[in-house]
């Protein structure tokens, strides 16, 4: 049961199963665009850009004007984030898939203003050398199966200014504010979450399942059967 004062109201023209699509990863990718103060021209680099929260960054990033560089998995992945207004695009799975990055976002001598690293592990790991000197990173995913082991030492020698999970815990004012806003611009046409499957609230094991193995794009989310409220499962 919540309470009134946490409930948003659902804008017409969005459909209940895209609002609650948007419940978390809505309100955790504009709180990540505020915080690393993402602005026109900024190039950024989006680690697990296919997923639920890495297709609204695409989206909210391009709409800020910035470079958008995305990095996924595998053909279908990085077809759907060009769509969703991807600059360029990076697979994941190459052996160079460094220094492909590199020259996406310029060149040898240039980098990311802005890293929002949604995989964690290793990958995330290595984006801390595209970021340039004086940027921002945040490392707030672990889809890998841990947060990124970023070198602190190095971060700070470099002027890198780095973000954790601690920092997208918002008040609830903020909570309700980019809940609001972000089905705001999904019900004017600028945003749309990209859900993957829906599974019925009996199959939430399938619906984990299917998240672990990385073969849907964008959200999985859970259908309670009988109801038209909806749940978020994850991405």
């Amino acid at each position: 049961m919540a309470a009134v004062s946490a409930l948003t109201v659902v804008p017409d023209g969005l459909d209940l199963r895209s609002a609650a699509a948007l419940v978390h990863d809505g309100v955790t990718a504009g709180g990540l665009l505020d915080l690393t103060a993402v602005s026109p021209g900024d190039r950024v680099l989006i680690l697990g850009a296919s997923g639920g929260m890495g297709t609204l960054l695409v989206q909210l990033a391009h709409e800020r004007e910035a470079r958008v560089v995305a990095v996924a998995r595998g053909d279908a992945k990085l077809a759907l984030v060009r769509d969703l207004g991807a600059d360029d695009v990076v697979d994941a799975t190459r052996d160079d898939w460094v220094s492909a990055a590199r020259k996406a976002l310029g060149g040898a001598v240039e980098g990311a203003d802005v890293v929002l690293d949604g995989v964690g592990g290793e990958l995330g790991a290595a984006a801390l050398a595209l970021t340039v000197d004086g940027g921002r990173f945040s490392a707030h995913g672990a889809a890998s199966g841990g947060f990124s082991p970023l070198d602190t030492k190095e971060a700070t020698r470099r002027g890198i200014e780095l973000f954790g999970i601690a920092d997208v815990q918002f008040s609830p004012t903020d909570l309700r504010r980019f809940t609001s806003d972000a089905c705001a611009e999904a019900a004017a046409g600028r945003l749309r979450p990209v859900i993957g499957e829906v599974f019925p609230l009996e199959r939430a094991a399938q619906a984990h399942a299917a998240i672990e193995g990385r073969g849907l794009v964008g959200k999985v989310v859970l259908k309670v059967t009988g109801s038209r409220i909806r749940a978020n499962a994850g991405s």
